[in-house]
């Protein structure tokens, strides 16, 4: 009896202790707990449920495996730093191998302010301000889609602030297919497609508006050496190459042939080796067939003969009776209409290739 009594006393006083420390508060169902004091807990920002975990989603479930919301008008929703100061740590890495998955999707959903989508630094002479890798190698595949919505908004900035010699780049793109495309931009409104700026006041140097007109403040340049013009040309048992004197040929609408006859006041323009620019009626998805860059200004090589004399550097050019070849031009009488250009290099005789100023006249 005495043991009974014992035992019960011994319960007795294990519920007044467990009941003492009896941990007191309320909390929401799905909502992770937090220690609001010594001995009671409360509702924390984060909430798990269906496999799922949400910060700052209040009472909703999250919509993705991990999914933080921010009501502040300023901050940060997530900051992630390597703060290493040697080797080659990433502060966020995402990786896709999904046909058509995205490695990282970035959606700035407002209408109106300065938004941005993803905005990224790096202050190292040879760091790299987002890296993204799609390793899938199959289907339309994207490493970076980003998305805004907003008026004034980018869908991405991209800042290198190192002020060293070093190159430094906002975007560096690397293409390893054989028809991967290193950038694409697409504008589904009015505006420009690309826009340049410069200096701490970001002065506009160039753009290219929606219809893929370009505009360049400082002009342009490239590696061809002239302005060429996509015309067609003869079909038949002549052969065409670059530096080919041309004519037109009047028995077809927009159509060269060779030169054929000495002083043809139907002299078009030299077959162009690499123009520098080369216009055309087709617009881009339209192919051009049957048809050579004819270069009408500019310097480009150019086939010629020396039967009417040498050739010296500035005489003015003609067609001749070399089949596709110029000739020094001595008949002025004969000259208006006819000359093609004034040649800069000699040819002493014989044929040859010799660069040439392409001025009709």
């Amino acid at each position: 009896m005495k043991n009974a009594n014992a035992c019960v006393g011994l319960a007795i006083l294990c519920w007044m202790s467990m009941a003492s420390a009896q941990v007191t508060g309320s909390g929401t169902k799905y909502v992770v707990p937090v220690w609001t004091g010594p001995s009671a807990l409360g509702n924390s920002a984060i909430v798990s449920a269906g496999g799922n975990v949400g910060i700052g989603t209040g009472n909703q479930a999250p919509h993705a495996k991990l999914e933080v919301d921010t009501a502040a008008t300023t901050g940060i929703g997530i900051s992630a730093n390597a703060t290493a100061t040697t080797g080659s740590p990433s502060a966020i890495f995402a990786s896709t191998s999904a046909p058509q998955g995205a490695a990282i999707t970035a959606v700035a959903s407002s209408n109106t302010g300065n938004q941005v989508a993803i905005a990224a630094t790096t202050n190292s002479p040879t760091g790299t301000a987002i890296f993204a890798h799609s390793a899938t190698t199959t289907g339309p595949s994207n490493a970076i889609t980003a998305v805004t919505d907003g008026e004034g908004g980018a869908v991405a900035n991209f800042t290198a602030t190192n002020s060293s010699s070093n190159a430094s780049g906002g975007i560096y793109v690397v293409t390893a297919g054989p028809y991967a495309i290193p950038g694409t931009f697409i504008s589904q409104g009015f505006g420009n497609l690309l826009l340049g700026q410069v200096g701490s006041t970001l002065t506009d140097v160039f753009r290219v508006d929606g219809t893929g007109k370009g505009f360049f403040d400082g002009g342009t340049q490239t590696g061809g050496a002239d302005f060429a013009e996509s015309v067609a040309i003869a079909r038949g048992t002549d052969r065409h190459e670059p530096g080919d004197l041309l004519i037109v040929d009047t028995t077809a609408r927009r159509q060269l042939k060779l030169a054929t006859e000495p002083y043809s006041t139907l002299v078009a323009g030299i077959y162009s080796t690499k123009p520098g620019v080369l216009a055309t009626p087709h617009k881009m998805g339209e192919s051009a067939v049957n048809e050579i860059p004819l270069a009408i200004v500019g310097i480009v090589p150019c086939k010629v003969s020396a039967e009417n004399g040498a050739i010296q550097p500035g005489d003015l050019l003609v067609s001749s009776s070399t089949l596709g070849h110029a000739m020094k031009g001595t008949d002025r009488s004969k000259m208006l209409g006819a000359v093609v250009g004034k040649a800069l290099e000699p040819l002493t005789e014989g044929k040859g290739v010799i660069q040439v100023l392409v001025t009709l006249q």
